[in-house]
């Protein structure tokens, strides 16, 4: 990648920790802070579909925390759904469904299908362990549904001290 500012893929569960300052793992919001502040100076490109706007409710984030939001998604590459993504979203799901008992969920197809489509670098997501119908993401990382895609957390490359607490 050099030479090229890399393209990360957001899932909405990273918006959704970096506006509630959640408290995680050490090291997993130095890179959420990290990337924001990358993207800012342009020196790497957040992207994410327009689902995200509607998985992020006002009502389940902090006061005020709205409006920060707004701003972020203004710098954000925000993908629409079209036919080819609704298409590959669907394969990717009955893909897993074929291969086993669970599959990803509908928002995390069509999360994946724009990653690849839109040929991001990585996929950033907290989502390592899904639920009882639905598989986690991070596990999937190399292979989604016979697509290469790296899924990872987002990685500070210069981390910085964070004295909040964290969760070990």
């Amino acid at each position: 990648m050099a030479g090229k500012n890399p393209i990360y893929y957001w899932d909405t569960c990273l918006f959704l920790a970096w506006l509630k300052d959640e408290e995680r793992k050490a090291g997993e919001m130095s890179g959420v802070l990290e990337v924001i502040e990358r993207a800012k100076k342009r020196d790497a490109q957040i992207m994410t579909s327009v689902i995200t706007q509607i998985e992020v409710l006002s009502a389940h984030i902090p006061i005020g925390m709205d409006s920060l939001f707004k701003g972020l998604m203004r710098r954000v590459n925000q993908i629409s759904v079209d036919i080819k993504i609704s298409a590959l979203a669907h394969d990717i799901r009955n893909h897993y469904v074929k291969n086993g008992t669970k599959t990803v969920s509908t928002p995390d197809a069509i999360h994946l299908a724009t990653a690849i489509l839109y040929r991001a670098d990585e996929f950033h997501t907290f989502d390592s362990e899904g639920s009882s119908r639905s598989l986690g993401l991070i596990p999937l990382s190399g292979n989604v549904g016979g697509h290469k895609l790296i899924v990872c957390k987002p990685e500070a490359k210069q981390p910085q001290l964070d004295l909040r607490k964290q969760k070990p």
